[in-house]
């Protein structure tokens, strides 16, 4: 069973690092060679056939499924213009200062699961299962793609949304029908609503309600990072472990009050009545979670080895572990996208293999034993997802598991069932344990977190060093491999310290970010960094800075920038400011708006001209009094053979004046499109003048300015110059060397799901 499971699961994965849904001709000659393959081998190798067969399942399966997920039931006249909908409000809407956040299952003019959010300040309180009819404008899935960043287009594509959009502002904006049903959502938002009332007080009252229902919007960002920076935030929400720790208890808790009654046991097995028992906690506490993805593999975890037992199966755990496995995946093959996929199976592995060993050593040791084979185990999956982690993970962990798994986790429930049992007063001191249990555990976590060297980050491993690095760490943790310990510290060197390559002597490369609609560059010298724009800051708190810039510079391994210049004031270029600053040291800062930073800064024209590892950087614009967007920093950079201008956002006033000023120096290769493509600016002297061969568009998807203007792409081709845009290629990176070299960082990592340009 585990074998079939595995061959499924490759062929699921195999299909989800497709490009598109198609198959390509080399695709369809290959599936009809695993076909001729399974006749050949099937009367000699059966075993072999037969895993082919399964892994064509998979590959089947998931692209069976990924087709159904991608199909939109909405006419495209209903994107990006404001719309009446009617429809239900589905799980629990998430309730911030400045918005609220809600899933909508949209009803009409169109059936379709729609991510919504509602800004407006006088928008009133919306529940579960309620049916509204909204004013809403809606936007085809999307995300911004850059290295390191999250990527947001893959998890709607998981979670199944069909659009993104927010309501707005309207008198048609009304409820329809409230709930007066009975569903689980329902259920959950009111304990939610009786938590809020009861513990609000409690420091870690979103912790606790995160760990009954699931929900953890309303967990305090400081917890939320200090669990992040000591990887621990696993166990503050619903996960695998609790429900599997929870179930087990009471399979234990009910197979030992059954035993006290012989008459019973003769009729049933004690481990039988308890596996019903578990089974019904399982199911309890995942239903109460919403079933969201991760509570449904749970529950299928837990279900198996239940189910086993009840059916009195003699099956091994690496079988009962395959089976689980394999019902995962064929219910819902779009997991392989989901870490908690990855960390909960493999985790289960590790402990599977880890209770079998030292089987004859006091308990203690074997605990603490599992604990440091899974932390050490763990470190090549968080290398791969989050390319970081905590040094002190393992000591977190070891001291965090047994908090939540004995005191905070089983207490917060029983608060919970003692509240809706009226018992306010035990309810309200078992709550209080539960949080004072976290209040403890969260000083010994700061002090962990206070190590300057508590955290770290490296360049993102391939899958080649992903594989390399799991099977040195399992050797190396291997009890009777003491003979091979020097071949795992070899793999693990080669997994870690893999060639990649370097900027010589006189090169530049240039990373526009894509940070939607707003500017933020990394330029990157042989031995120096270069940071121009930091994006935007919403009201919402969501920033480029620790959005996008701070995750690339570190995949990038860039502690320190030497300089950072912010072109000008606007918001969507000074925006993330404060988050770099934060995350990401910085020696120097230029600006034409020193007073709007906080830190000491001076003026661009302080700094007219230096020149790095063999490339030269000029201040342009240091001769004029200009203000707002025309007093842009514009930077050129120069290598021996090619250059860039840097533009900020100068209109055509500034632009006059440079040409003025500089005249055929201002001659450049490539050209970052001023103003994001704004009629405003480009105009017809300045690029005649420049004579750029490409120029690189930074503005958002969709974005309510209509940036770039179509005057403005007509008047570049009309000048022969080739157009790369953020909107459509995310991240581009152009290297200046002999020759120049651009990356369009979505058609280099392209997937079936993300959206296609237009």
């Amino acid at each position: 069973m585990l074998f079939f499971a595995l061959n499924f699961l490759l062929g699921i994965m195999v299909f989800s690092t497709k490009n598109t849904l198609s198959l390509s001709i080399f695709e369809i000659s290959l599936f009809f060679a695993l076909l001729l393959a399974v006749l050949v081998t099937f009367r000699r190798q059966k075993s072999i056939a037969i895993n082919l067969v399964i892994f064509m399942l998979g590959f089947v399966w998931m692209g069976l499924f990924s087709n159904q997920a991608l199909q939109v039931n909405i006419d495209e006249k209903f994107f990006n213009t404001t719309i009446n909908v009617i429809g239900t409000i589905e799980d629990i809407p998430k309730v911030g200062n400045n918005k609220t956040q809600f899933i909508f299952k949209a009803s009409s003019p169109f059936k379709a699961k729609l991510k919504l959010s509602w800004y407006e300040k006088s928008r009133v309180k919306i529940h579960s299962g309620d049916q509204w009819k909204f004013l809403i404008k809606i936007k085809h899935n999307n995300s911004y793609q850059n290295e390191g960043g999250f990527d947001y287009e893959k998890w709607l594509f998981f979670k199944q949304f069909d659009a993104t959009g927010y309501v707005k502002r309207s008198d048609s904006n009304q409820l329809l029908a409230p709930n007066t049903g009975l569903s689980i959502d329902l259920i959950r938002h009111k304990v939610q609503k009786r938590l809020v009332d009861s513990i609000s007080q409690l420091e870690f009252m979103g912790v606790i309600n995160a760990l009954i229902i699931g929900d953890r919007s309303l967990v305090n960002n400081d917890h939320w990072e200090l669990f992040k920076s000591t990887n621990t935030t696993h166990l503050s929400v619903i996960s695998g472990l609790h429900i599997g720790l929870i179930s087990g208890f009471i399979f234990l808790f009910s197979s030992f009050l059954w035993r006290q009654c012989r008459t019973c046991t003769l009729k049933l097995p004690a481990s039988v009545i308890g596996a019903y028992f578990g089974l019904f906690s399982a199911f309890s506490y995942a239903l109460i979670a919403g079933f969201s993805i991760p509570t449904q593999r749970a529950f299928i975890m837990a279900s198996v080895v239940f189910l086993s037992i009840i059916l009195r199966r003699n099956h091994n755990s690496w079988q009962l572990y395959g089976s689980a496995l394999l019902l995962v995946l064929v219910s819902n093959p779009l997991s392989v996208f989901s870490v908690g996929f990855w960390l909960s199976f493999y985790v289960v592995a590790i402990i599977i293999y880890g209770v079998k060993q030292h089987q004859d050593k006091h308990w203690l040791f074997r605990l603490l034993y599992i604990q440091l084979l899974i932390s050490l185990s763990t470190i090549p999956l968080i290398a791969w997802f989050f390319s970081s982690g905590s040094i002190f993970s393992p000591i977190a962990n070891i001291i965090a598991i047994p908090v939540f798994s004995f005191i905070t986790t089983p207490f917060s429930l029983l608060g919970i069932i003692l509240s809706y049992a009226q018992l306010d007063l035990l309810s309200e001191f078992i709550f209080s344990v539960a949080n004072q249990s976290l209040v403890y555990l969260s000083i010994f976590l700061h002090y962990l977190q206070s190590f300057e060297f508590n955290q770290w980050q490296y360049t993102p491993i391939s899958v080649s060093a992903l594989v390399l690095l799991i099977i040195s760490i399992l050797i190396g943790l291997l009890p009777s491999a003491l003979k091979l310990r020097q071949v795992a510290l070899i793999l693990a060197i080669a997994a870690l310290f893999q060639p990649h390559q370097q900027l010589k002597q006189g090169e530049v490369m240039i990373a526009t970010l894509d940070v939607g609609q707003g500017l933020a560059q990394v330029v990157r010298t042989k031995n120096h960094v270069l940071m121009f724009d930091t994006g935007a800051r919403y009201r919402s708190g969501f920033n480029m800075g620790e959005a996008v810039i701070v995750p690339y510079l570190q995949t990038q391994q860039i502690n320190a920038i030497d300089l950072l210049i912010i072109s000008h004031g606007d918001n969507d270029h000074i925006g993330g400011l404060d988050s770099l600053l934060k995350k990401i040291s910085v020696k120097q800062i230029i600006s034409s708006v020193p007073e709007k930073i906080s830190t000491n800064s001076n003026l661009c024209k302080t700094k007219p001209s230096w020149k790095w590892d063999g490339v030269d950087f000029q201040m342009l614009n240091t001769t004029h009094d200009f203000n707002g967007n025309n007093a842009s920093c514009v930077l050129k950079i120069s290598t021996s053979k090619h250059s860039i201008i840097l533009t900020g956002d100068i209109e055509k006033k500034a632009e006059q004046h440079l040409v003025n000023i500089w005249g055929k120096q201002l001659k450049a290769d490539v050209l970052i499109s001023p103003h994001h493509g704004s009629k405003t600016s480009s105009s017809e002297l300045f690029l005649a003048t420049v004579a750029p061969e490409l120029v690189i568009i930074s503005s958002g998807y969709k974005n309510r300015f209509n940036h770039p203007a179509k005057i403005v792409i007509n008047r570049y081709k009309a000048h022969n110059i080739v157009i790369s845009n953020t909107n459509c290629s995310g991240q581009i990176d152009v290297t200046l060397s002999q020759e120049i070299t651009i990356t369009h960082y979505r058609q280099a990592q392209k997937r079936y799901y993300w959206r296609q340009c237009e």
